[in-house]
């Protein structure tokens, strides 16, 4: 394998106009492998050469150039980085010539050079004036600024200036684009005695490894690459730009698919819906309209979708707009993948599109401008603007895999940069130092709303309290703040219970409902570990009491009744278990009953209670003391 990754250019043009015989006499290789090619001198699947060079090497991806073949053309376009038109002298620019420019131009690709074929044709005089004319028949399309260069397949004529133009191709382009991960594109499968299952592609982000797990998606099915090769030569390791065929393990050959992908990244779904930004073809029947049928090429797939446009119902001939793709089935994709949308019937280039989100939620109307601004910040690569409207989106929150996946860079480029401008909440969670006062606030301005509709209750329900906040605020947000309002003294949480620590329901009593209050704890106190019933008292204060923590209300579930403790009875009733049975020494609940000299009504509340306080533990029917460090000290400091 070459130190600089190999140049893919696809081979693209009329067909007939010696493309595979032009690739032929570049390489040496015959890229027409199949018996039904060889029969009709004419390509029907896409045919892989290479070349090397000092500054680089060059896979040429032979295009099919019949119109039934186009799944074929953009899948060789979709593996590679430029294009080489070629013309025929003779015959001129044809249907499929215009077409496939046009293709090219949709996923991206610029035209490194245009290859006039069958020059031995045309006398050396002629050939300026094809040149202008071939010029003008393509103006405006990829090929507008490429370099001309006629040649022959036959005599070699201008093979020498093809190498040339290519070798400076090959030094001056820009390495492939990052990824989060590998991603095969798998455009041919087979079965090879002694390898297995073998799959081919064009591979696009990171690196694959021999001996390491990938994912196929759409199935999911995990495989492990048990041999790598690239050009047909053994390789531990392949990267971005190479001719990759892997023998997968793990896998039969009638379990993949063409059009699958072999990935290492999570981030490539699969999905039944995908967001993207779209350009209809400026040749294009007919605007492309919402609701609209299409069938969607990418990669070596082809799948059917309907569309939705996110800005009008319509969008017409040379125009971009952001739209909505959604299948019948969960597909793979990745951000900033390119694809082209035809007409099933009539067969028509429609549109051309890059993938903003692969993982797209569902639209809503009332999140809809939300949608346009994140996916627009998206499209033009703003990573401030996508943090915003994330932010926006989920209440202050912002997601390090999400943004990554939006912005398209390297995760610790982006994780650097929202560690500058962001507070990290969790592992991949970030929000701004504003988002955090304004959520402390919202947390505590609604808590003491809480307070103020009952202001003789000690406690607000904490769950209750946190779905209120989940309205408006990320859950992990409310967490986030919780923790340090707590830690700042702001709060009081106590048994699912949270309140502002300057909260103070006695404050609302009258100096009669004070006087009840106290004979209300006395009763309960008095009573010990049996308790008189809370029904014969005054409901609020009694919530009152059990709120402020002074008393709880315990659970027989065997009766279905809810009963109510003194906490210091309780207190009281575990000093005398403790003296009657000093650890380790064990008891039954029977022994327990006597002790305290209560009934079994109350003395299985009471034993759940101080289990669940860790008080005691249960083990089977008998229980123990266990020494707590509260009443006994700290614990001794390990060793």
């Amino acid at each position: 394998m070459s130190v600089v990754p190999f140049l893919g250019v696809v081979v693209i043009g009329h067909v007939n106009h010696g493309k595979t015989a032009l690739v032929r006499a570049l390489t040496g290789v015959e890229t027409d492998r199949l018996p039904e090619e060889k029969a009709r001198g004419m390509s029907i699947a896409l045919g892989f050469a290479w070349r090397a060079y000092p500054e680089g090497g060059v896979d040429f991806l032979d295009a099919p150039g019949h119109e039934d073949f186009i799944r074929a053309m953009v899948m060789g376009a979709a593996g590679a980085r430029t294009a080489m038109l070629v013309v025929s002298a003779s015959e001129g620019v044809g249907r499929q010539t215009l077409e496939h420019l046009r293709i090219a131009g949709l996923l991206g690709l610029e035209a490194c050079l245009v290859a006039v074929t069958k020059a031995d044709l045309v006398p050396e005089p002629q050939r300026p004036a094809l040149e202008t004319r071939l010029r003008a028949e393509l103006a405006g399309l990829v090929a507008d600024t490429a370099p001309y260069v006629f040649c022959s397949a036959q005599s070699g004529e201008g093979l020498e200036a093809l190498h040339s133009a290519l070798r400076l191709e090959a030094s001056q382009s820009p390495p492939p684009a990052t990824l989060p991960g590998a991603l095969l594109p798998l455009d041919r499968v087979f079965t090879l005695p002694g390898a297995g299952t073998v799959v081919t592609g064009s591979l696009q982000g990171g690196a694959l490894t021999t001996g390491a797990e990938a994912v196929l998606q759409p199935s999911g099915r995990r495989v492990h690459l048990r041999q790598l090769q690239v050009h047909g030569q053994p390789v531990t390791s392949a990267r971005a730009g190479d001719r990759v065929a892997a023998a997968l393990r793990g896998v039969s050959a009638g379990e993949v698919e063409v059009g699958e992908v072999l990935c290492t990244s999570g981030d490539l779904g699969p999905s039944s819906r995908v967001d993207l930004l779209l350009r209809v073809a400026p040749g294009a029947a007919r605007p492309l309209r919402s609701g609209d049928e299409v069938k969607v090429l990418w990669g070596a797939r082809q799948d059917m979708a309907r569309v939705r446009l996110l800005e009008a119902t319509g969008l017409e001939p040379g125009r971009e707009g952001l739209a909505q793709l959604r299948f019948p089935a969960p597909v793979p994709a990745f951000t900033g993948q390119r694809l082209i949308l035809r007409r099933p019937s009539p067969a028509e280039t429609l549109a051309g599109g890059e993938v903003l989100d692969p993982l797209a939620p569902v639209l809503r109307a009332r999140t809809l401008h939300a949608r346009r601004r994140l996916l627009a910040a998206a499209a033009g690569g703003d990573l401030e603007g996508i943090a915003d409207a994330l932010a926006e989106r989920d209440g202050g929150v912002v997601s390090l895999p999400e943004t990554r996946r939006l912005s398209r860079r390297p995760s610790r480029e982006v994780e650097a940069w929202l560690e500058n401008t962001r507070r990290r909440l969790g592992a991949d969670l970030f929000a701004t130092e504003a988002a955090l006062e304004s959520a402390s606030r919202t947390y505590l301005d609604s808590l003491a709303e809480a307070h103020q509709a009952q202001p003789a209750r000690a406690y607000v329900s904490l769950g209750a309290h946190r779905a209120r906040l989940s309205r408006s605020l990320a859950a992990d947000l409310v967490a986030h703040v919780e923790a340090r309002l707590l830690a700042s003294g702001a709060l009081r949480i106590e048994r699912g219970q949270v309140a502002l620590a300057d909260h103070d329901p006695f404050a609302a009593l009258s100096l009669d409902e004070t006087a009840r209050l106290a004979r209300i704890e006395a009763a309960f106190l008095s009573g010990g570990v049996t308790p008189p019933d809370p029904s014969g008292f005054e409901a609020g204060l009694v919530d009152l009491l059990i709120g402020s923590g002074r008393m709880t209300a315990l659970r027989n579930h065997a009766l279905r009744q809810t009963l109510v403790f003194h906490l210091d009875a309780l207190d009281a009733a575990l000093e005398i278990l403790e003296a009657r049975f000093p650890p380790p020494s064990e008891f039954t609940t029977g022994e327990a009953r006597a002790a305290l000299s209560t009934s079994r009504k109350f003395i299985v509340p009471v034993l759940e209670f101080l289990d669940a306080r860790g008080d005691t533990i249960r083990r089977g029917d008998l229980r123990q003391v266990l020494r707590s460090r509260n009443r006994f000290g700290p614990p001794p400091v390990p060793l």
